[in-house]
């Protein structure tokens, strides 16, 4: 018997889910010593799955998604949740309450949220000045995108990013996204790839320290504009992709019909959208270089999701939505899930990766 499952979900599911998520950030803060003796339970403790990334030895693959410790509370402590990785963020340059509430449901019959949260933020100041005084547990990305304003367009947007990248470039991370995929804000989807252009051309200036760069894609894109971000990222040297996010798509769910017509916007994620996001990572995989990286989430809740994503050429994955339903013993069940994986197939880690999507494959 799973004691999450049991006790501690059916708990956490009697609060509105963003109550959830704050009390489950100050219970992870509050009771980090403890969370911290049951370091074996939640640690998975082979080498099997090490990998090194950007030139640091990560413990295993699986990553914190961007949105769960999105103004960096919790870097000292997402260790011991047994992550390899975790992504911080998004974060913007101003900072923006976000949409207003009720803006995050859940839809338990799929195990799956639909969210609407607009970017909430703390701003890139006040998050790169707490940063800048917290003990690290893990390596950690952060994902940077516009400020939710709507008069922040064209040159504006780019200079807002810019604005947050100089903010952050000088803490200690492992990389940077740049997430023009966000559908939770009213421009939805960044069309304007003219905008990503310039802000990619800048970045070459204001990135002494050559920290890698990621772009966020979305797999509500249309091929046309996957392909032209591709195309721009072989450019100008971009370090790698994170595929997918959250989908404005509503693929068959068993949450009855009424229940999300009833939610009007927001973006779904969980298990659902894994059908979306998987083509979107082997079209990739396809389209990039082959020095260029894929990190994948999207419907990630086992080890099988997770090996699915690497042989559709992901180095790393990425979760967060299982990591509500199924509780802090998740990152181990999946490591240990994917290691068995690859023992059956005969591979490491790192042969596994694309072996299911061969580079000579129709990108149609």
């Amino acid at each position: 018997m799973c004691f999450y499952r049991s006790f501690i979900r059916p708990l956490l599911f009697r609060f509105d889910p963003e109550q959830s998520h704050y009390l489950a950030h100050e219970v992870i803060a509050k009771y980090l010593p403890l969370i911290a003796s049951f370091a074996k339970k939640f640690i998975y403790q082979r080498d099997d799955l090490q990998t090194v990334f950007f030139g640091k030895t990560l413990s295993n693959p699986i990553g914190l998604a961007a949105g769960f410790d999105k103004n960096g509370d919790l870097v000292h402590a997402l260790k011991y949740l047994g992550f390899g990785y975790a992504e911080i963020g998004s974060i913007s340059a101003q900072s923006h309450e976000g949409n207003p509430e009720p803006r995050l449901w859940r839809l338990p019959a799929d195990n799956a949220l639909i969210n609407w949260l607009g970017l909430n933020s703390e701003g890139a100041i006040t998050i790169a000045e707490k940063l800048a005084t917290s003990k690290f547990s893990l390596p950690v990305g952060i994902n940077i995108v516009k400020s939710n304003k709507p008069d922040i367009k064209s040159d504006t947007a780019v200079e807002d990013l810019l604005f947050t990248f100089r903010t952050i470039r000088h803490l200690p991370i492992l990389y940077v996204v740049v997430n023009i995929s966000c559908v939770n804000t009213p421009d939805g989807i960044l069309q304007e790839t003219n905008i990503l252009a310039s802000f990619l051309e800048s970045i070459d200036r204001e990135n002494p320290n050559k920290l890698p760069i990621l772009i966020k894609l979305s797999e509500d894109g249309n091929d046309e504009l996957i392909e032209k971000i591709v195309e721009i990222g072989k450019q100008f040297s971009i370090a790698g992709y994170i595929c997918g996010n959250t989908s404005r798509q509503r693929p068959p769910l068993k949450t009855e019909k009424h229940i999300v017509d009833g939610i009007e916007n927001g973006g779904l994620s969980g298990p659902p959208i894994k059908q979306l996001v998987l083509p979107l990572c082997r079209k990739v995989y396809q389209l990039k270089t082959p020095d260029q990286i894929i990190i994948s989430n999207g419907g990630i809740a086992n080890g099988q999701d997770a090996y699915d994503y690497i042989r559709a050429g992901s180095s790393l994955v990425q979760l967060y939505t299982a990591l509500v339903y199924e509780g802090p013993s998740l990152v181990r069940n999946i490591c240990e899930e994917l290691s068995s994986l690859l023992r059956r197939d005969n591979l490491t880690l790192s042969q596994a990766v694309g072996v299911g999507c061969s580079k000579r494959a129709s990108v149609s």
